[in-house]
């Protein structure tokens, strides 16, 4: 994904919104970039996802959107959000803050395991972090990349 990939998914989720999200949404919404900015400096995200019960299962996780917009967040190989995305690879998502806010809606893919990522992937969300790090050195979990259908943020 691109800033512009991501951009045309903000823009195209605003046209195709119902009516109260789209008035909500559609007036100071954030750009690919400040979504970027966003996700970097809040670095925390609820992930949805279903149980084997069909029930729902929040996940407060690390997220990071690297520079060409693409939003990765991390998962323990042993926890309930890991062995949902086994199952189903379907995620929902949120950034809160007291100013702004971003959900979105897409499909989760393994990028890999923290031993491989180390010196690509997590260098790269590393150097965006306001704080520095991503991740902890001795982080050993999984890296998912979401390939969004859906965002609003504002």
């Amino acid at each position: 994904m691109s800033l512009n990939e991501l951009q045309a998914t903000i823009d195209a989720s605003i046209r195709n919104a119902s009516p109260l999200t789209r008035e909500l949404f559609a007036k100071d919404y954030m750009n690919a970039e400040a979504v970027r900015d966003f996700v970097n400096r809040v670095m925390s995200a609820s992930i949805a996802t279903v149980g084997p019960a069909g029930r729902p299962h929040a996940s407060l996780t690390l997220v990071a959107c690297s520079n060409d917009g693409q939003i990765y967040f991390a998962a323990n190989q042993r926890s309930a959000l890991f062995r949902n995305l086994q199952r189903s690879p379907y995620v929902a998502l949120t950034v809160d803050a007291q100013e702004h806010g971003l959900m979105a809606q897409g499909r989760a893919e393994l990028a890999g395991f923290a031993a491989d990522l180390r010196d690509s992937l997590i260098r790269e969300l590393d150097a965006l972090m306001e704080r520095g790090r991503w991740v902890p050195t001795d982080w050993d979990g999984a890296a998912f990349r979401v390939h969004l259908e859906r965002i609003f943020a504002r």
